[in-house]
């Protein structure tokens, strides 16, 4: 704890104490008299250094993401202009009146003295304003090219890992093409399994081989899924699969829904009521380029089985970390545990 709390006051506190200090002891500098006392100086510097914090910070919260980012730059000026005049006419006010606190003299004393103080808040404002708007997009740069770099890691990682296993899917995938040749004509059901197992294999092996791929491949693979998982299920098992029918034109990184479907698979109940076990499974597509997935399964809470991290390979907790590398802060993993239900929803805004 220690240490961390020490890098972030390095990282984030420590240098912006500093730049502050240096910006009031440079606008004391700006206006400093040597007839008057040195604290009846300094005091209004420093007040107006702590009144440029909205200012610097407002425009690196709420202009930057809000305004620049999304390409609305009229909206972008008008509204930093009136976060200039805005701030400036409340800063003068604060400053003039700790002023006239300190020296007596009236707030509006003359109209060229307001004039030039009004002035040099203005400036000073907008040099906050500036500062404010460069430090967010330097700072979002700096960790965009951090996240990029950690996401070219996992890539090279991941790929070696996919050339390592590859020789089994090849084999099986030949293999599956010469039992389902071998297998009766009559034998529908068969045919069909081996048939849905062979193109998923065929799916990992030649079409997951890119950053992001269509919907409607990754939602054809999640239904042979289900379909070949039904199939060891007992009889009059619950399962559903709802898919919304306007997925489709957009683009996921693939598998990525899968550990939330075989997670839901591997720990189901096994109630001796067949009927009471049951997964539905929800493909939705909602406004604003959002998809939500939203698997529930019963579980049997006498085994207390802390299943939602404990999926191997491609489980619940490598997924959490590639949609923190693929989709940051553009999505959302919740996780409700309820009396023998557990329910798993993810929300992506994919930006199609």
């Amino acid at each position: 704890m220690p240490f961390y709390f020490r890098r972030w006051l390095l990282k984030y506190k420590i240098p912006h104490v500093l730049i502050w200090i240096t910006i009031s002891f440079f606008l004391a500098a700006l206006y400093y008299d040597y007839n008057r006392p040195l604290f009846v100086q300094l005091v209004p510097s420093f007040v107006l250094t702590a009144l440029c914090f909205p200012s610097f910070y407002l425009s690196g919260i709420w202009l930057v993401p809000g305004f620049i980012y999304k390409r609305k730059f009229i909206q972008f000026f008008l509204s930093a202009i009136a976060l200039l005049l805005l701030s400036s006419l409340c800063d003068y006010l604060i400053t003039q009146f700790i002023y006239h606190l300190i020296t007596g003299i009236a707030l509006f004393p003359s109209v060229p003295y307001f004039l030039l103080i009004f002035n040099v808040i203005v400036l000073v404002t907008l040099i906050s304003i500036a500062l404010g708007i460069a430090s967010k997009i330097l700072d979002n740069r700096f960790e965009m090219e951090k996240r990029l770099h950690e996401v070219e890691k996992e890539k090279i990682s991941t790929e070696l890992n996919f050339l390592r296993s590859q020789v089994n899917p090849h084999f099986l995938f030949n293999v599956m093409n010469t039992i389902y040749f071998q297998i009766n004509k009559e034998n529908i059901q068969a045919r069909s399994s081996v048939e849905k197992l062979s193109e998923m294999l065929r799916y990992q092996l030649y079409e997951c081989t890119t950053d992001k791929i269509d919907i409607g491949k990754e939602l054809e693979y999640i239904k042979n899924y289900v379909a070949m998982q039904t199939l060891r299920m007992e009889k009059n098992t619950d399962i559903k699969l709802y898919i919304d029918e306007k997925l489709s034109g957009f683009y996921l990184a693939p598998l990525l829904l899968l550990p939330i479907i075989e997670n839901a698979f591997k720990h189901i109940s096994n109630f001796k009521n067949s009927q009471e076990n049951k997964i539905h499974i929800k493909l939705e597509h909602k406004n604003d380029d959002v998809f939500v997935i939203n698997v529930s399964n019963t579980y049997d809470k006498s085994i207390k089985s802390k299943h939602v991290f404990q999926s191997g390979g491609l489980g619940m907790q490598n997924l959490q970390r590639r949609l923190t590398l693929l989709y940051p802060e553009r999505h959302e993993f919740l996780i409700d545990e309820q009396e023998h239900l557990f329910e798993t929803i993810l929300k992506i805004n994919y930006d199609a």
